[in-house]
């Protein structure tokens, strides 16, 4: 017959047991939400550096084939109070044929091909790699950005149970019974492994 103190250990041990296993099991599932926001975050730089390369590469050939004022005429047009132009016109470098963007003999829109190009790996980059993201938040809303809608540990009674019964039976990738991993030479697994 056990007395109450052994009694009391041993329930204070099982209890633990659980913990550790509600523990892991939260730990799993936040660390699968890190990698999945923290993948997201790096397509998000990837995005806005192909953003910035578009701009980049537009800005250059807006400055390069846009109309040139020299400094000369500038400083004239400002001291002489000259007037801005009619509000019904855009200013010169909104127009498509100041970027040297302008119409070939088909009076199709011509865009160099360096701009197509990276147009064209940005939408395929948005497309692919976004559209992964985009299907992951569709089926868990809050998983790769934004607050989930619903609790993140919702199931996890069935990963608490796999995790009990699976340290019970002890660790079947090496075949030895559990407890004789203990002291020193156990640094390699879980700090926290309690055994019964």
């Amino acid at each position: 017959m056990d007395d109450p103190v052994a009694t009391a250990l041993r329930q204070a041990q099982h209890e633990l047991h659980e913990v550790v296993a509600t523990n892991k099991a939260r730990k799993a599932r936040l660390l699968a939400i890190a990698k999945d926001r923290l993948g997201y975050q790096e397509y998000v730089e990837a995005r806005e550096a192909l953003d910035k390369n578009i701009l980049a590469l537009y800005t250059k050939l807006q400055k390069k084939d846009g109309p040139k004022v020299s400094k000369k005429k500038k400083a004239k047009s400002d001291t002489n109070g000259a007037a801005p132009a009619p509000s019904g016109t855009p200013p010169i470098g909104t127009w498509p044929s100041a970027a040297g963007l302008g119409p070939d003999d088909e009076n199709t829109l011509r865009v160099p091909d360096a701009l197509a190009q990276l147009v064209v790996t940005r939408r395929e980059w948005v497309n692919s790699v976004g559209g992964v993201f985009d299907e992951m938040e569709r089926e868990q809303p809050g998983r790769i950005y934004g607050l989930p809608e619903r609790s993140i540990y919702e199931g996890l009674d069935a990963e608490v149970a796999a995790l009990l019964g699976r340290t019970d039976e002890g660790d079947t990738s090496t075949g030895r019974p559990p407890g004789t991993d203990k002291g020193k030479g156990r640094a390699a697994g879980e700090a926290m492994d309690v055994d019964r």
